[in-house]
């Protein structure tokens, strides 16, 4: 049977720690040169900085849930489409955290029954509109963020996506510099500073539309 589940909106954040290919590149380099305790220091400071990001983005995808329900629950529907606001859609919102711990997905995953029983719960009474096998796998988020011919567009994804985004850019380089920077400050670990990190953006967490996608 043929349902929206493709068309859902999906907010993805990922990190990328590919820069430290430089840094072990500039380690290897000092290593050779009579500074052996070089590559053990990259090491331990890309370790630090995966742990970082591990957690970094766990924590992304918590706050895009909660803006995500304090958007759709405070500004959407309410009179200004044919959306009633039930509580299913927030409740529904969930981040799946990838398997390396790099990227976190938030979608929500209310289907048209589940908003059609809330309604009817909420009427106290049986639905007027009969709940079909279709109902059951098609998403109504999909309606609600980009709209029908019979519903204005109310989007929730795509509004707090980008606004958690631009925070998060900022935060994220903050917390690599610390991951680089914050440990021990030995002469190989500023030589490696130096080399690798003057200059250049640490920023590696995208919002970008090869990342920041709708639907699978």
């Amino acid at each position: 049977m043929a349902n929206n589940y493709d068309k859902i909106p999906v907010v993805t954040f990922s990190i990328d720690v590919d820069y430290f290919k430089q840094l072990f590149e500039t380690a290897r380099g000092l290593a050779r040169n009579g500074m052996p305790e070089a590559m053990e220091e990259a090491n331990k400071e890309y370790q630090r900085a995966i742990a970082l990001s591990k957690a970094f983005i766990k924590n992304a995808g918590a706050r895009e849930q909660e803006a995500a329900q304090g958007l759709e629950r405070t500004q959407v529907g309410h009179g200004k489409s044919g959306y009633v606001p039930t509580g299913t859609l927030q409740g529904s919102l969930e981040f799946k955290i990838s398997d390396d711990g790099k990227s976190v997905s938030i979608k929500p995953m209310a289907t048209v029954a589940d908003q059609k029983r809330a309604l009817a719960a909420i009427a106290g009474s049986g639905s007027k509109k009969p709940i079909t096998s279709q109902d059951g796998v098609d998403y109504y988020g999909v309606y609600v963020e980009y709209g029908t011919y019979k519903m204005a567009a109310e989007p929730f994804m795509k509004p707090t996506g980008e606004k958690v985004a631009m925070r998060l850019d900022n935060e994220f380089e903050r917390i690599m510099r610390l991951a680089v920077l914050g440990s021990e400050d030995s002469s190989s670990m500023r030589k490696l500073s130096d080399n690798s990190l003057e200059g250049r953006p640490l920023n590696r967490l995208a919002y970008l539309f090869d990342i920041f996608v709708y639907g699978k």
